[in-house]
């Protein structure tokens, strides 16, 4: 009776196996389809850049993060402290802590404004998490009952699926004017980590047509407005202090403008990256995709950031909980940096545009 019942059991185990690899083969060939039908897009055309709502940016006040929180898990990769919450709508959160919550939400709404994809980022200068346990990291942005302070919430839409990582030089869109539109967009933020784990291609549908979409986007650009750098040198996120002292385009030369950008490991860290050399690799990598753009380009960019106004970029830093001093301060900066790009010689402009792909 034992073997018969073993020998039914078997057939059984073997049978679920079998309609489990099925279903995931089905599964597996389905997520093809929709991966091969999904259409490229690294930027769409913004419109009227001047009636551009920079206080919720890619995000609107109808889907901004709704208390109370729920703790769900901490998130313990990347350089900054993030936990996982899940609000009273039960929509999932990606919260970030401490000196990229501010400079994120800004970089996120000026990259949106240009018709770039960003992610939907809202500052709280404080929020209380329930059933929240000591953090591994971030604990000192922790009071008492769980309330966590400058916090930026990021959302985890249904129907947003989160591919694989792109690379700045191979991608459908490489020497376009829209990626290089984008390349110095993150230039003139000063984003020092440019780094393909932050590339994330996400799929999906088109609000106007329904179409599937795989939308190229930068989605963690927290490592900004401060002072481009490389590891074991100085480097600096949310400073205004190093924003303002820090180069921007530093020259023209056969037709391509040079930024001050370099991410070379200094110091300490110099002799930190002998011992990872993939990491030293990464890093000449990025800088070369960034330190230059060609002037056609570049003022292209730089025609459409002009069209921001002085209160929509007010807006931006307003909605990330700057002081005003210090929003007045980087409003001053940043328009400085626009009208580099704006006046940049114009020599080049027929020879190098180059859209197509893109949109």
């Amino acid at each position: 009776m034992f073997a018969r019942t073993g020998l039914r059991r078997g057939l059984v185990l073997s049978l679920i196996l079998v309609a489990c690899s099925t279903s995931y083969a089905a599964a597996q060939q389905v997520s093809a389809v929709i991966a091969a039908s999904a259409r490229p897009v690294v930027w769409r055309d913004p419109g009227d850049i001047s009636a551009r709502d920079l206080r919720f940016g890619p995000g609107s006040e109808q889907f901004a993060p709704a208390p109370p929180f729920t703790f769900v898990a901490e998130d313990k990769l990347g350089e900054s402290p993030k936990l996982k919450v899940r609000d009273a709508r039960g929509v999932n959160w990606s919260v970030k802590l401490g000196e990229e919550a501010q400079s994120e939400t800004v970089a996120a709404r000026l990259v949106w404004a240009m018709g770039y994809f960003a992610e939907e980022s809202y500052y709280l200068s404080r929020a209380q998490v329930l059933n929240l346990p000591r953090l591994s990291r971030g604990q000192e942005y922790v009071e008492a009952g769980g309330v966590v302070r400058s916090v930026r919430f990021e959302p985890r839409r249904e129907g947003v699926k989160r591919g694989a990582n792109w690379d700045w030089e191979q991608n459908p869109f490489a020497g376009t004017r829209e990626l290089n539109g984008l390349k110095v967009m993150m230039v003139l933020l000063g984003n020092y980590d440019t780094s393909v784990r932050n590339n994330r291609i996400f799929t999906a549908g088109d609000a106007a047509t329904g179409a599937l979409e795989d939308r190229y986007v930068v989605s963690d650009v927290g490592a900004t407005l401060g002072k481009v750098g490389g590891l074991g040198g100085r480097r600096s996120k949310n400073s205004l202090e190093d924003f303002r002292a820090s180069k921007f385009v530093v020259g023209v030369e056969d037709g391509v403008v040079k930024f001050d950008y370099s991410t070379k490991p200094k110091g300490m860290g110099f002799f930190a990256s002998v011992f990872s050399p993939g990491y030293h690799k990464s890093q000449a990598k990025k800088e070369r995709a960034m330190k230059t753009a060609p002037v056609a380009d570049a003022r292209w960019i730089g025609s459409m950031l002009a069209r921001l106004s002085d209160e929509q970029l007010r807006d931006a830093f307003r909605a990330a909980g700057y002081d005003s001093a210090t929003m007045e301060g980087y409003v001053a900066a940043l328009r400085g940096r626009i009208t580099q790009l704006a006046q940049l010689p114009a020599a080049s402009v027929a020879s190098a545009q180059n859209t197509g792909r893109s949109n």
